[in-house]
């Protein structure tokens, strides 16, 4: 007697379908955590690098104003210096500024000196004119590296404020010192002069406009711009950063104030 079985595939194929589907499901589940972890790991990339970026750009506008803190007064005064020739310049000529690149790395460049530097003063427009100085003053973008890295330039600027300061009267006078008493002159006279130092650095190699399109806008003879317009009759003109900034640079800038006392001590009563 033969027995007959009779089996129905239907449910067989209705499971690989469900199947089927469940695998297109888990698919698209892992594609979207994968697409998200890159968005992620891109913003954590972008994040890392500027903070990178600032804090190259802090450290290389920071450097100058250090070299010059540690610097000897006799020699920041001479007249080689562009600190010296800003105090003298600023007797007979007020609102310039003496411009130098930050070069460490150069062996003919010595820091400061008013052979590598040019004096400029702001103009009727945004462009700054140059006043004197053999050379330009400025930092060529693509060569003039504050380190072995190719990275980042520092401009410097040195000038004589012209607006009022904020201290105290006789707030940078020494102290244990009368001179109010009486008619006789003190034995120690002494006068103060504000030096401020704007230093920018800049990383060019990061901005998507090209290096000599940077230069020939911000850093030319032609196209000069100011570092410092904190005094009220500058204050509308365009600045050094204002420029990098338009042209998409990353800068860092600082500015320091310093005050140069001189201090005359009386040794022998005049005409004695």
């Amino acid at each position: 007697m033969k027995q007959q079985t009779v089996r129905n595939f239907h449910g067989g194929n209705g499971q690989r379908g469900a199947t089927l589907i469940v695998v297109l499901m888990i698919l698209l589940i892992i594609t979207v955590v994968g697409v998200m972890a890159i968005r992620v790991a891109i913003v954590s990339l972008g994040v890392a690098t500027n903070s990178q970026v600032d804090q190259l750009n802090f450290q290389s506008s920071d450097t100058p104003l250090v070299l010059l803190s540690h610097t000897d007064p006799s020699t920041l005064t001479s007249f080689g210096n562009a600190i010296g020739a800003s105090l003298r310049e600023s007797e007979s000529n007020p609102g310039g500024e003496y411009i130098f690149c930050y070069k460490p790395t150069s062996t003919t460049v010595k820091f400061a000196q008013t052979v590598d530097a040019a004096l400029i003063k702001a103009g009727d427009d945004n462009d700054a004119n140059k006043e004197s100085g053999i050379a330009d003053g400025f930092c060529t973008v693509d060569a003039d590296f504050g380190s072995n890295r190719a990275a980042v330039v520092t401009q410097v600027a040195v000038s004589i404020p012209t607006d009022a300061s904020t201290d105290d009267p006789g707030a940078n006078l020494p102290r244990d010192i009368n001179l109010s008493e009486g008619a006789q002159l003190p034995k120690s006279m002494t006068s103060t002069q504000r030096v401020r130092v704007t230093t920018t650095a800049m990383l060019p190699g990061y901005s998507p406009t090209s290096t000599s399109t940077i230069q020939e806008n911000c850093l030319s003879v032609a196209h000069a711009k100011i570092s410092d317009n904190l005094s009220e009759e500058l204050k509308d003109k365009e600045t050094l950063a204002d420029c990098l900034k338009t042209n998409k640079v990353p800068y860092s800038v600082q500015v320091q104030e310093f005050n140069y006392l001189n201090r005359l001590t009386e040794v022998q009563a005049p005409g004695g």
